[in-house]
């Protein structure tokens, strides 16, 4: 392994922890990371999901809100249908307690056994027949051309919900909600159980005066007596800003000017902040024979916020969180814009709840399907984490007693290795719907029984899954020797549909190689494809696209089903679809190192800074530190095959309990008892018996002045190692 520590500016750690009140540590990190621009960084250092995306950004999301609002009105029978994995569970959670809150006949249903992935013809048509209306998919539906084209010819309409890749013509559903399809919505990275949270909080938005009504925001300023009055205007639509336009109008006014702000003005409801002062100047810019009506924020903002009453817009924005933010000096625009929205939070703070209470299931969602922990993912996420740690939803909660979670702090780590997979293994061994079920039952024995049977069937599915692993592994080692393919594909028949992907994965990883694993389900061929290297899953699917009955996806994680007899077809074109693929080269592996710590930073005090980078997935792994001369003071090997360690580290004052895993093999040959040693680590949290301590994850340790860093160490690397261990 290469050790690879990025060189950080000094005086860029230095100023990013003077403007934002950063310790230099948090600081270092940061900028070793590239997290240093005023739009990246609120996700990092604030909580406050003011900073998430409008759900009106979605430009078929009034189509949406109103259809489903149709729905209920008129007594409509609503489907929603879903995915077998936790996405899709969660998805389906969230869409059907949302619907039976606005008192709509909602059935639900996820693939089932040997169900494929997908919306099928057979759901359309028994759907019909149930006098059904309106299906909603949720963490599928976008490649669903043919099957929504269907259920239009059955007098059914559908709305798409989903945040895989679209194909090359999208389903002509009523309203398609997916950050992938079209640019409007400014971040990709949603799961599918995120998106139908937007489309949850917009539906609650419906519900109050704030939907359908056409506002504009005005804000006219002085510039002098001879340069005259600037008039800024925020059109904003459903409460969120959809347009923005300014003119300067010459003393005396100017009504030709007025012409290219009318359509901001005529037939909209128009607010200010202070009322008579902004009169005064739109008739200096407009001239005197014109008079608008406007409404003023400043008595609601008095009675709102008591500490703001009597200040200017300006002198709000100097201290608050807009102005940390901004390039440049805020916009007395920009606070407006803000203070409006604060003030319909507060004025209806259903808004909020409604998102907030699904948020636990959202955080689960997200990471179980490796969304990237950046932008809106994270107060997403970190929200959710808070919610699971202090009132979880009831399922969800039986779920963790099941686990033997419900007493500790639940972190990211602990969703994507204990919470996930047992949600997972519903779908993977064919009954998602217990995990549905879990959690929208409101039955305590029942939703304890169902925990203890969905985790009865992950410890079934672990079985399973090293049964394929010895299967596969095999064939694999077979099928690289020699010339090596730049994919692995594998037919497996005797291989559980429910673990294609994880054997994929494994083998990707493995090998560093794309990977598609196949295993055949009565006249169907299923399989899983994982990335690795640059390459690219849907596209390559795309390439079968004619013999696939279903496929669909990410760039990183794609499934696909054809029938028996259109394999001899697939293997045929195989090599020549191969042929064309181009894979990025393979990189020596490199351990990424954030910080070096001195001595005297090797303290229990790390695990502020650790908490401090919360939530971790894709994107934003867990942070690693390198600390040079600890002492290994004890070796433990353990484990089932004895192949892991458990040491005693002695470093900063302080003894560290480590796991080194799969490492027994290194002892003596690379340390052992009594040496000096260079570690990089990850810090964790031990649970034993009842006790809970904190430890190291070690990444890899040699004895010291054994390894060294690509780039200098010490002075002149970044920040100094003395001032900040960077």
């Amino acid at each position: 392994m290469k050790w690879q520590k990025e060189p950080v500016d000094a005086q860029a750690v230095k100023d990013l922890s003077r403007q934002y009140g950063l310790d230099l540590l948090s600081a270092a990190v940061l900028v070793r990371r590239k997290i240093t621009t005023p739009e990246a960084l609120p996700y990092w250092l604030e909580e406050d999901l003011r900073y998430l995306h409008d759900p009106f950004h979605f430009p078929d999301m009034p189509e949406a809100v109103e259809r489903i609002f149709q729905a209920r009105d008129e007594g409509e029978r609503v489907l929603v249908f879903g995915d077998r994995d936790v996405d899709g569970i969660t998805s389906t959670a969230v869409m059907v307690e949302t619907l039976q809150g606005l008192g709509i006949d909602t059935r639900w249903q996820v693939p089932q056994g040997d169900d494929i992935y997908g919306l099928t013809s057979e759901v359309v048509r028994a759907f019909a027949e149930d006098q059904g209306t309106l299906i909603i998919t949720v963490d599928c539906g976008i490649t669903s051309v043919e099957e929504i084209s269907l259920a239009r010819t059955c007098g059914i309409d559908t709305i798409v919900v989903d945040h895989h890749n679209a194909g090359a013509r999208v389903p002509p559903a009523v309203a398609v909600i997916n950050p992938k399809v079209g640019e409007d919505y400014p971040f990709q990275g949603l799961c599918a159980c995120a998106v139908v949270a937007k489309l949850r909080q917009a539906l609650a938005l419906g519900q109050t005066e704030l939907y359908g009504q056409p506002v504009t925001l005005v804000q006219a300023r002085f510039l002098g007596a001879q340069a005259g009055v600037e008039v800024e205007v925020a059109a904003l639509e459903h409460g969120f800003e959809a347009d923005r336009a300014s003119a300067v109008f010459p003393p005396g006014g100017s009504r030709t000017l007025m012409g290219s702000l009318e359509r901001f003005l005529v037939g909209r409801s128009l607010v200010c902040f202070d009322a008579p002062r902004q009169q005064q100047l739109l008739k200096q810019a407009l001239g005197g024979g014109v008079d608008i009506y406007l409404l003023d924020l400043a008595e609601q903002t008095r009675q709102l916020f008591p500490a703001l009453a009597g200040k200017t817009l300006l002198e709000m924005g100097e201290g608050s969180r807009l102005a940390r933010y901004a390039r440049e000096d805020a916009r007395e625009m920009d606070i407006l814009l803000a203070l409006y929205r604060a003030v319909a939070a507060a004025r209806f703070p259903v808004i909020r709840e409604s998102l907030e209470s699904v948020l636990d299931l959202v955080a689960v969602a997200t990471l179980a399907d490796m969304m990237p922990m950046v932008n809106e993912n994270r107060p997403l996420v970190r929200a959710g984490l808070e919610k699971l740690n202090n009132h979880p939803r009831e399922g969800l909660a039986a779920l963790l007693r099941e686990l033997s979670l419900a007493h500790r702090k639940i972190v990211s780590r602990d969703i994507s290795w204990a919470i996930a997979p047992v949600i997972n293994a519903s779908g993977r061994m064919g009954t998602p719907s217990l995990a549905v079920e879990m959690l929208l039952t409101g039955d305590e024995e029942e939703r304890d029984r169902l925990a203890g049977e969905i985790h009865k069937l992950n410890q079934k599915r672990r079985k399973v899954g090293q049964d394929a692993w010895k299967a596969v592994l095999p064939r694999a080692r077979e099928l690289i020797q020699g010339d090596e393919p730049k994919i692995i594909v594998l037919h497996e028949p005797t291989v559980h549909r429910g673990v294609t992907g994880i054997i994929a994965g494994r083998l990707s990883r493995r090998y560093d190689l794309p990977a598609a694993v196949l295993t055949s389900v009565g006249d169907h061929v299923v399989g899983s494809v994982r990335s690795a290297r640059g390459f690219v899953a849907t596209s390559f699917l795309d390439e079968f696209s004619d013999i696939l009955e279903k496929w669909g996806g990410h760039n990183q994680a794609a499934g696909f089903h054809l029938f028996q007899d259109q394999l001899p077809r697939f293997w045929e074109r195989l090599p020549q679809v191969m042929a064309a693929v181009t894979l990025e080269n393979r990189q020596e592996e490199e351990v990424l190192i954030d910080a070096e710590l001195p001595p005297r930073y090797l303290n229990p005090e790390l695990e502020q800074l650790v908490g401090r980078f919360e939530p971790y997935g894709q994107g934003n792994p867990e942070l690693r530190f390198l600390a040079r001369k600890m002492v290994v003071e004890d070796i433990q090997i353990i484990g089932k095959d004895q192949d892991h360690l458990r040491l005693l580290l002695a470093g900063g004052g302080y003894k560290w309990p480590s796991v080194y895993w799969s490492a027994a093999e290194r002892v003596p040959k690379d340390f052992s008892r009594g040496d000096r040693v260079d570690a990089v680590f990850e810090l964790s949290r031990n649970y034993y018996n009842g006790n809970e301590t904190i430890q190291l994850v070690i990444i890899d340790m040699v004895r010291s002045e054994e390894q060294l860093l690509d780039e200098p160490v010490g002075e002149g690397s970044g920040v100094a190692a003395g001032n900040a261990g960077g």
